[in-house]
């Protein structure tokens, strides 16, 4: 990986970095602000997270001010694409499927802490990594 990367950020990433600064998610979001990697991503995508931020547990770790920040950055920064593709690479978690399309209309990888994703580890060219083996990736380069 290096700078400039394709990469799409799950929505289990961008949670996690919006709880804790200091993890490895906070740092691949860092990454995105920083324009170091550009992220694409889908409207359906973007719903998802915008769902998934304001359930009451969120909304409750999560002030409202950082939570709006985080959608807009998303929104303003990323690369929203239309799937050209509808693989069912995750049976176990339809949902997920989204992703993948994502990626393989960005010839981009898929930075996920989602156990369904990661399980896959590669599908069609497109490379699944959790946050810090992506960071680990990044810097080597």
């Amino acid at each position: 990986m290096q700078q400039g990367s394709n990469v799409i950020i799950d929505t289990n990433i961008v949670v996690s970095a919006a709880i804790s600064l200091d993890g490895a998610p906070a740092k691949v979001f860092e990454l995105f602000l920083e324009k170091k990697i550009i992220n694409y991503t889908t409207e359906k995508i973007l719903s998802e997270v915008r769902e998934v931020m304001n359930r009451p547990y969120f909304k409750e770790h999560i002030d409202e001010e950082y939570r709006r920040f985080i959608l807009d950055a998303l929104r303003k920064h990323s690369v929203i694409v239309e799937p050209r593709f509808n693989e069912d690479a995750v049976p176990q978690d339809k949902a997920d499927n989204e992703f993948v399309n994502c990626a393989l209309t960005a010839k981009a990888d898929i930075i996920s802490g989602n156990k369904h994703l990661l399980e896959l580890v590669e599908y069609k060219g497109v490379k699944i990594l959790g946050a810090k083996a992506f960071l680990k990736s990044f810097t080597q380069m």
